[in-house]
């Protein structure tokens, strides 16, 4: 892994606005099962959905009960804000999701968001590259709507350990310029890790997004500096990671991921507050690896 950049290039991260945040109560409108044990859900909350940016989160009480005691972190999937819907992708990793996957149409969870900083959109058309590993894949389809609509060509770099584990390729958002499917197994798409092959399609593109395990963009951030260390024409690089969030709102502080240059006293930033989504050149990855992610 490469090396921090020194402190001083870090970019100032802001705040997300707490007062954007609606806590509703929201009904299941259904649960869609795919392979393994990945499903996505869908509830009407009307506030939540009118409010919503790609990149931003929810945080799901799943149920009135001790266990799951606190609510659990979810990026919003796809968002139709006309209709009211918000749509989760999961898997059954944690005791909130495998309750979560049970529900039925009709069922009633409190949904407290839009929560966190999103990703930035680019402020003129181009080429946008997207990077997505396993259930990081969570966060695109509505950031990939969003760019599409804005007139912007997206390359979607989807993978996974095994085809059981991708996206589903016929959920795929429509009007992509290309689909790239890889999975570590050879089992569906081109064999190999989505970093494979990635750095020949980074020149040129105005900015690149990725979400996944926090090894995983280690990996990509790699890539991308290789790339713009080698006069390539790239832009900037935005990932959502993965941290253990409680509160959503930052006040239990377990979310606490190094910047570069951090030491015991600073700086350091709150996932839910300064991200999940943060400048790839931000954090100081040999530290953030090296603590725990999310449970679901």
């Amino acid at each position: 892994m490469s090396p921090p950049e020194p402190a001083g290039n870090a970019t100032p991260l802001g705040e997300s606005d707490l007062g954007r945040a609606r806590d509703e109560l929201a009904i299941c409108r259904g649960v869609e099962p795919h392979q393994a044990n990945l499903f996505e859900i869908s509830f009407a909350s009307p506030e939540v959905a009118r409010a919503a940016s790609p990149g931003e989160f929810a945080q799901i009480l799943v149920a009135e009960r001790p266990i799951p005691l606190l609510r659990r972190p979810f990026s919003f999937s796809r968002v139709d804000a006309a209709a009211g819907l918000v749509t989760f992708y999961l898997g059954e990793v944690g005791a909130g999701s495998r309750q979560l996957r049970q529900f039925r149409p009709g069922q009633e969870a409190r949904i407290l968001g839009p929560l966190g900083r999103g990703f930035s959109l680019p402020e003129q058309p181009g080429r946008t590259v997207v990077v997505a590993g396993g259930l990081g894949a969570a966060p695109f389809p509505f950031l990939i709507d969003r760019l599409i609509a804005a007139g912007e060509r997206v390359v979607w770099i989807n993978g996974a350990r095994s085809a059981a584990e991708l996206y589903p390729e016929q959920s795929l958002p429509p009007g992509l310029a290309e689909a790239v499917l890889r999975t570590e197994d050879g089992s569906m798409g081109e064999p190999g890790l989505v970093t494979d092959g990635l750095a020949q399609r980074l020149d040129g593109v105005g900015r690149v997004y990725a979400c996944g395990p926090n090894p995983m963009l280690a990996a990509v951030t790699d890539v991308w500096r290789a790339a713009r260390a080698d006069g390539g024409r790239v832009g900037p690089l935005e990932v959502s990671i993965e941290a253990p969030m409680g509160c959503g709102f930052g006040t239990c502080l377990g979310c606490a991921v190094p910047l570069v240059g951090a030491d015991a006293r600073g700086p350091w930033a709150l996932c839910c507050r300064q991200g999940p989504v943060f400048p790839a050149d931000s954090l100081d990855w040999p530290r953030l690896l090296s603590q725990p992610a999310h449970l679901g």
